[in-house]
C-alpha cells in the first residue's frame, strides 16, 4: 500500500471564536471510510490530529485521544506527510481565516495576526513534494482561495503541478457550514457529509470506482445556488480512484461485451429459449439472459422494442447496448479494463457452495413432519414416514420445489457446487466464454445482429 493520509480536525481554539461542533466527528468518519475499501481491502494508511484540548489542558471527555494541534505540530506533520513518493491525501476540518492577501487554515494557538498555515504554504509544500499524487480536501471557510492569485505578481506562484488535485468546501469568498439536520450527536460539516456519502458509493461508477472528480460532481449537484459552492481544481495526470466500492458489474462481465456484440451498435436477438420459465429454455441461453439482466441493471443494455427483457425473449426481439454500454464495450475491445484490483470480495455470495436440491427437500420433509403435530396439523399417513419411504412422486415434487427455491436464493453460479445442484439450479453466469466456444454458446448460426 503506497498511500498515506493526514486527517486534521480542530474544534477548540485558544483565541479564535467560535469553537466548532463536529470537526472531530468529521475526522473520525473520514478515517473509518478511507482506511479501507468497501470490501475491507487496505486503502490509505492514516494519521489523525484531533484538536480538542484547550490551552489550560481541559479535554473533551468524549474524545480520549484528543490533543492540541498547534502551528508547530501541524507544520511538522505536514512536512512528514509530504516527504513521500506515493499518493498523499490531506484532509482538514476547522476554521479558515481570510487575511488581506492570504487565507489560513487556523490552528489551535492561532491568532488574528497569525491564524495558522497559509493556503499558499500548503500548496507550495504540495508542489515541491516528490509524491506521485497529492489530494487536498479542505472543509473550511474560504478554502476555495487555494491557488487563487491576489494580483498579477502572484500568478507565477499560484499553480498546481502535475499530479495535484484540490477539493474545497467553498468558493474563495464563502463560509462553510456545519450540518445541523441530524442533531449534535451525529452531525458533520455540510461538505464533509457529502464527501463521506460519495466515498461510501454515492459517487461510484458501475465498476465501483470513486474519484475526487466524481466526489466533486456528487457534492456540487447536492448544493444549491444559494448554498456554499464547492471548488475543484486539478492538474491530475490520471483520474485515479480514491476508493473502491461495490461494483454494479464486474470487470469479467464487462470483458464479455464484445463476445455478444461484434460491433458496439449491433443488436442481439433473444427468443423463448432464453427465458427460464419456458419449457424450451436452454441452460446456456438462460445464463446469457441472466448476464444481460446484470447489464441492464448497470445501465449498459436495454431491450430495443420492449419494456422488459422478459417480453423481448418471449417475442424474439433484440436488445442493444446503451451509450454507457458502448463505452465499456470499447474499453473491453481495446483491453483497457484491468486496473481494478481483484480484492477478496465481501459482497459476493458468502455461501461456499449451493446445497443440492434433494438434501434440502429431505431436510424440509423431516422438519415438517416433526413440527406438524405441534401445530395441530395431521399430515397424510403415506408421507408420515422417513424420507426414503416417501412415495416417489411426492419426493420428486419436493426436490423440484427445492430446486426452484435454490435458484431464487442463489442466482450466482458457484463452481464449487455439487453437479446435481448445478443441474437443478438454473445458472446465472454464462459458462466459460472464449472465442472458440462463443458460436455454439450464443448461437451465431441464427441471426444475432440485425442491421
Amino acid at each position: 500500500m503506497n498511500r498515506r493520509a493526514l486527517l486534521v480536525g480542530i474544534s477548540r481554539y485558544d483565541y479564535l471564536k467560535p469553537d466548532l461542533n463536529w470537526c472531530i466527528d468529521d475526522v473520525q468518519a473520514m478515517q473509518e471510510v478511507i482506511a479501507s475499501h468497501a470490501n475491507q481491502g487496505a486503502n490509505f494508511s492514516t494519521r489523525t490530529l484531533k484538536g480538542v484540548v484547550s490551552r489550560d489542558g481541559t479535554a473533551d471527555e468524549k474524545i480520549p485521544d484528543g490533543e492540541r494541534v498547534t502551528f508547530t505540530r501541524l507544520n511538522t506533520a505536514l512536512k512528514e506527510l509530504f516527504d513521500f513518493d506515493g499518493t498523499i491525501l490531506f484532509y482538514f476540518a476547522g476554521h479558515g481565516i481570510p487575511k488581506e492577501k492570504e487565507t489560513y487554515l487556523a490552528v489551535q494557538d492561532g491568532t488574528l495576526a497569525l491564524p495558522g498555515i497559509s493556503l499558499t504554504k500548503l500548496l507550495d509544500m504540495a508542489n515541491t513534494s516528490s509524491a506521485e499524487e497529492v489530494i487536498l480536501i479542505l472543509d473550511a471557510c474560504y478554502s476555495g482561495d487555494i491557488g487563487e492569485p491576489q494580483d498579477e505578481a502572484d500568478i507565477p506562484n499560484m499553480y498546481l503541478r502535475p499530479g495535484i488535485t484540490v477539493l474545497a468546501s467553498t468558493s474563495p469568498n464563502q463560509q462553510a457550514n456545519e450540518d445541523r439536520r441530524l442533531g449534535e450527536a451525529s452531525g458533520h460539516g455540510v461538505f464533509t457529509r457529502l464527501v463521506l456519502d460519495a466515498l461510501k458509493g454515492g459517487a461510484a461508477d458501475v465498476r465501483g470506482l470513486v474519484s475526487v472528480a466524481s466526489i466533486y460532481a456528487y457534492a456540487e449537484q447536492a448544493l444549491g445556488p444559494w448554498q456554499q459552492r464547492p471548488v475543484y481544481k486539478s492538474n491530475a495526470k490520471k483520474l485515479s480512484p480514491i476508493r473502491f466500492c461495490k461494483p454494479d458489474i464486474t470487470d469479467d462481465d464487462l470483458r464479455r461485451l464484445p463476445l455478444f456484440f461484434r460491433q458496439a451498435t449491433d443488436k442481439y436477438v433473444l427468443d423463448p429459449t432464453y427465458e427460464v420459465t419456458r419449457p424450451e429454455a436452454l441452460p446456456e441461453h438462460v445464463a446469457i439472459f441472466n448476464l444481460f439482466k446484470r447489464y441492464q441493471v448497470a445501465r449498459l443494455l436495454r431491450p430495443t422494442i420492449d419494456d422488459h427483457l422478459y417480453f423481448a425473449a418471449l417475442s424474439s426481439h433484440p436488445v442493444e447496448l446503451m451509450p454507457l454500454g458502448q463505452f465499456y464495450w470499447q474499453l473491453a475491445k481495446e483491453h483497457r479494463l484491468g486496473d481494478v484490483p481483484a480484492f477478496p470480495s465481501l459482497w459476493e455470495n458468502p455461501m461456499k457452495s449451493v446445497p443440492d436440491a434433494e438434501s434440502v427437500a429431505k431436510l424440509f420433509h423431516t422438519t415438517y413432519e416433526r413440527l406438524a403435530p405441534h401445530y395441530g396439523y395431521g399430515t397424510r399417513l403415506a408421507t408420515r414416514v422417513p424420507w426414503e419411504q416417501v412415495p416417489e412422486q411426492n419426493r420428486q415434487l419436493m426436490i423440484a420445489t427445492a430446486a426452484e427455491v435454490l435458484a431464487a436464493l442463489f442466482p450466482l453460479e458457484d463452481p464449487s457446487a455439487p453437479e446435481d445442484a448445478a443441474e437443478a439450479v438454473s445458472p446465472a453466469d454464462p459458462p466459460e466464454i472464449n472465442e472458440e466456444n462463443v458460436p455454439k454458446t450464443i448461437g451465431y448460426s441464427r441471426p444475432n445482429s440485425i442491421e
